[in-house]
C-alpha cells in the first residue's frame, strides 16, 4: 500500500471517529457493594469498543457516607466529563449512589442511565443481615439503609431517561420469583424507567455479559433497548 494510501485511510477512520455519535460521550462506571472498579473492567472494555470513553468510579462504602460518596462522584463528574455529556452505569449499590445524587442535581450534561441489577427497593437480604456486626461493619451506613422503608421513600427518582436491566438466574432459595440470586427482579424496577430487561445472568457477574454491555450501548445512544427501525 502506497504512503499517500494510507494517509487517506486513516484520515477516513478518523472521519468516522468524529462522525460517531457515542465518540466524545463519556460513561462514569460505579461498581457495586462488596466489590472494586475492577470488576466494571470488562464492561468498560466492551463500552469502549462500541465507541464511548469509560471511567470507572472508585469508592469505599464501608468508610464512607453515601452523602459522602455521592460528592466524591460530582468530584469525578467535574473533572473527567470536561463539560461534556456524560452517562451513568451503575451496578447493585452503584445505583444507589447515583439516585443519591438527585438529592443536589447533577452537573450540566448528564445524558442517560443504565442501572444493573439494581435494589430499587428494600432488600430482602439485607433486612435480614441488618444486625449482623459483621454485616453492618463490611457494609457501613449504604448497607444499613438498604433495608429501610423510610430511605427508600425519600430517595429520587432520576429526573433523566434511565433503564434497568435485571437478572433472573438466582436460587429458589431466595424466592420461587424470579431474582439473581441476591435481589428479586421485581424490586428493581422502578417508576419512570424507559426500557426493562430480564436477562439468564445472576447478580455478581451480569455486568460481564455480552448482552448487557449491548443493551447498555443501544440504550445510552437511542434511549431505549429496541433498534430503531
Amino acid at each position: 500500500m502506497s504512503l499517500s494510501l494510507a494517509l487517506c485511510l486513516l484520515l477516513s477512520l478518523s472521519a468516522v471517529a468524529e462522525a460517531s455519535p457515542s465518540a466524545h460521550e463519556t460513561v462514569i462506571l460505579l461498581h457495586g457493594m462488596g466489590r472494586t472498579r475492577l470488576s466494571m473492567l470488562v464492561l468498560a472494555w466492551r463500552l469502549r469498543r462500541a465507541g464511548f470513553r469509560t471511567i470507572s468510579f472508585p469508592y469505599n462504602h464501608a468508610i464512607d457516607t453515601l452523602p459522602e460518596i455521592s460528592g466524591q462522584l460530582k468530584g469525578l463528574i467535574a473533572k473527567e466529563a470536561r463539560g461534556g455529556r456524560y452517562h451513568l452505569v451503575g451496578h447493585s449499590l452503584g445505583n444507589i449512589i447515583i439516585r443519591e445524587g438527585f438529592r443536589d442535581g447533577y452537573s450540566e450534561g448528564l445524558g442517560r442511565i443504565v442501572m444493573l441489577a439494581p435494589p430499587n427497593g428494600p432488600a430482602r437480604m439485607a433486612a435480614k443481615l441488618k444486625e449482623n456486626l459483621l454485616y453492618s461493619w463490611i457494609t457501613g451506613d449504604s448497607g444499613q439503609k438498604l433495608s429501610s422503608v423510610e430511605f427508600y421513600a425519600g430517595l429520587p427518582v432520576p429526573d433523566v431517561e434511565f433503564a434497568v436491566i435485571a437478572g433472573e438466574r438466582g436460587t429458589s432459595l431466595l424466592s420461587k420469583n424470579p431474582n439473581d440470586g441476591i435481589i428479586l427482579a421485581e424490586t428493581t424496577k422502578l417508576d419512570g424507567m424507559k426500557s426493562f430487561a430480564l436477562l439468564r445472568k445472576t447478580h455478581t457477574f451480569i455486568m460481564n455479559s455480552a448482552e448487557t454491555a449491548r443493551l447498555t450501548a443501544l440504550f445510552l445512544r437511542e434511549g431505549r433497548f429496541l433498534a430503531p427501525d
